[in-house]
């Protein structure tokens, strides 16, 4: 009896002392939890004498702490260039951080795109109207070319029209004409972006042979009107090659030769590979990138590619390959997008802490987590290394780039430019 009672007191003690150490280790273990959680990454800013190639950005095994320690600094000489071919860099008047970098990159910078006028074709009114000119900021402009350097100035003018209304357009090009000419002159630009191929596209205008000739006709009169006014620059936005998907393409290295001849380059949209797809994924796919580049070139191992001429070196020399420094935050459970700038991918490594991983078929990073609902998010952003990898590319080519845009990137990204 005796004996039982010891063996149950001793069964006791050892239930009471076991229950003692997970009760400590639980309480160990939420300590741990609540640093990781609470701990707070300093992000340095400003320039450094620390070469990127020395930051451990490039590497393909990247932690967050590295990137919001480092992404946001750059190297103290921002006058070298490391990528001698053109670059066009797109700022929005919505992200005010791209008209800083573009004063402090200026000299790595051949032509800045302010994503600045509209045009519009009101019902029954014979002359478009250009609007967006209380975004122009002259002060900037002047930061921008101070010393005598600096970009050319060539602000985006976007048509945003229903189709009766581009042909409209079309039939009194002289108005249309008129009208940039003056937005021009008035404000002293270098020349300007123009974005209406793919909207002509999207409604089979360009199927028309009687539209198609107006719409030709159209950029080359702008063409030549700006090289008469001082050899001012026309630009031109247009859609991938190779399109995402394998579709029709909605531009064809045909009309890439024929625009050449009053064109000054083509800002290819070679990103949201994903988006325009409507699934999760990289922005730009490498392979992707690349086959814009083949197919131009007449180097696509495809045997539907056979039939597709090359370039003429008058249009390749022309081609701005397009680099996004933006990315995307998938959520598939909720349906959930939303484009991710620098400053919302530094929130989310500190509130999330997540691990990166380096996709070898896509050339991109990516990292996952979840959100206060427990919805699964997965998050494509451009790193220094991706960056790097399509760099490379444009050199291998002998082409420019384009970048959308200046303010959505990390600082670390013009180390490379």
């Amino acid at each position: 009896m005796a004996h039982g009672v010891a063996t149950s007191i001793a069964l006791a003690a050892s239930a009471l002392l076991l229950l003692l150490l997970c009760s400590a280790r639980s309480v160990e273990c939420a300590k741990r939890r609540q640093a990781r959680a609470s701990r707070q990454v300093e992000t340095r800013t400003g320039p450094t004498d620390e070469q990127v190639w020395d930051s451990g950005l490039i590497e393909t095994e990247l932690s967050y702490v590295t990137l919001m320690e480092r992404g946001r600094e750059y190297f103290e000489d921002t006058a070298s260039q490391r990528f001698n071919n053109f670059v066009l860099g797109y700022v929005t008047p919505w992200n005010r951080a791209g008209y800083a970098n573009a004063v402090t990159f200026r000299l790595k910078l051949d032509a800045v795109a302010p994503v600045w006028f509209q045009i519009k074709q009101q019902e029954g009114q014979k002359a478009p109207d250009i609007l967006g000119t209380h975004e122009v900021n002259q002060t900037w402009i002047s930061e921008l070319k101070q010393g005598g350097k600096g970009p050319l100035v060539v602000p985006r003018f976007i048509v945003e029209a229903e189709p009766l209304q581009h042909v409209e357009m079309l039939q009194n090009p002289q108005a249309l004409l008129e009208a940039i000419r003056s937005t021009v002159l008035e404000h002293g630009f270098d020349g300007l972006v123009l974005e209406t191929w793919a909207a002509w596209k999207s409604f089979n205008g360009l199927s028309n042979q009687q539209f198609r000739a107006a719409a030709m006709s159209l950029l080359e009169a702008l063409g030549q009107m700006l090289r008469d006014l001082g050899n001012k620059k026309l630009y031109l936005a247009v859609p991938p090659i190779y399109p995402a998907g394998e579709k029709t393409p909605w531009i064809e290295t045909k009309d890439l030769d024929e625009l050449s001849n009053f064109v000054d380059g083509f800002s290819v949209m070679t990103y949201d590979f994903s988006t325009s797809q409507g699934h999760a994924g990289p922005n730009a796919p490498i392979d992707w990138v690349n086959m814009n580049l083949q197919l131009a070139t007449g180097k696509l191992p495809m045997a539907t590619a056979a039939s597709i001429p090359a370039l003429t070196e008058n249009a390749l020399r022309k081609i701005l390959l397009g680099i996004n420094f933006y990315g995307w935050d998938f959520a598939p459970e909720r349906q959930g997008l939303s484009a991710v700038t620098a400053n919302d991918l530094m929130g989310l490594l500190q509130r999330h802490q997540p691990v990166f991983s380096w996709s070898t078929d896509f050339e991109e990073h990516s990292f996952q987590y979840k959100d206060r609902e427990g919805y699964q998010h997965t998050v494509w952003y451009p790193t220094p290394r991706a960056l790097e990898m399509r760099l490379q590319i444009a050199r291998e080519y002998n082409v420019g780039i384009s970048i959308w845009e200046l303010g959505q990137g990390l600082e670390r990204f013009f180390d490379l430019l």
